[in-house]
């Protein structure tokens, strides 16, 4: 089963309340709490506040979106711990974090090994929680193409340690979908950040067949469809009405596809 959520990064203006109200609103399964904006390292007391506040409104908690960068210095783990525990209490599934740049591809075997060293400790820690780790990308974050991305995950052979995939500006609309569908099963997210090539927003209804065959490769990898997975809504929303309204459709565009995909699924 695939639910359609809202990254909190996506309404820096709002507070948490309000982005809860908004989600529910425009028919959201589910929440990404940012690190960033809305839930720092440490805040566990906050993040007990926000897993009430969101079971409550009828909403669920899909992830924790953080800066940490695996193969960054972390003495005892103690920063990953941090993190990891609020996203225990937050109930997250997943924990997204940043990794290493291209450095540590086959031009630096040493390198990539330490990574890869790392990303196993870091995913057998994750694991004691019942938490994946999803390794975000994006420009600048270490993963700004997808054949190195998917080629690190694959070879770590973790099974808490995935891809939060989404769809990079620096590839074509049909190469972001291809790459999806290589990932398979090691794509443990979705990340809907919709965007032109020359960076302004994009509804994703205006990309309606790519996310029809994007959703479509992502159902196809389910190991158990008792288990959730997500795709969330990470675009810039522009503040009050707009930023509502714009949320909404594309949510309603998700929602239609997945009706294609799930028809027995009610909503």
């Amino acid at each position: 089963m695939i639910r359609v959520g809202l990254c909190s990064s996506a309404c820096i203006t709002r507070n948490a309340k309000e982005i809860i109200a908004v989600a529910a609103a425009s028919g959201l399964d589910a929440i990404e709490w940012a690190q960033d904006v809305h839930i720092g390292s440490g805040d566990l007391g906050v993040a007990e506040e926000l897993m009430i506040t969101t079971l409550t409104a009828g909403l669920t908690t899909a992830s924790y979106s953080t800066l940490y960068r695996a193969g960054a210095a972390d003495e005892g783990y103690r920063r990953f711990d941090a993190l990891l525990a609020v996203a225990s209490v937050l109930q997250a599934p997943i924990l997204r974090v940043y990794t290493g740049c291209e450095r540590h591809s086959g031009a630096d075997g040493r390198r990539r090994s330490d990574l890869l060293a790392q990303l196993d400790r870091l995913g057998d820690r994750a694991a004691l929680k019942g938490i994946t780790l999803c390794l975000s990308m994006g420009r600048g974050t270490g993963f700004s193409n997808y054949g190195f991305a998917l080629s690190l995950v694959t070879e770590a052979k973790h099974p808490f340690v995935r891809l939060a995939w989404e769809d990079l500006p620096e590839a074509s609309s049909a190469e972001a979908s291809v790459a999806l569908e290589r990932a398979k099963n090691e794509a443990g997210i979705i990340i809907a950040r919709q965007a032109d090539r020359d960076g302004r927003p994009r509804t994703i209804a205006a990309d309606l067949e790519a996310w029809r065959s994007r959703l479509a490769s992502f159902k196809s990898a389910e190991t158990d469809t008792r288990l959730g997975r997500f795709v969330l809504l990470g675009a810039q929303r522009a503040e009050g009405e707009a930023g509502s309204d714009s949320l909404a459709a594309d949510a309603a565009a998700l929602h239609s596809l997945l009706a294609e995909l799930e028809p027995r699924k009610k909503r």
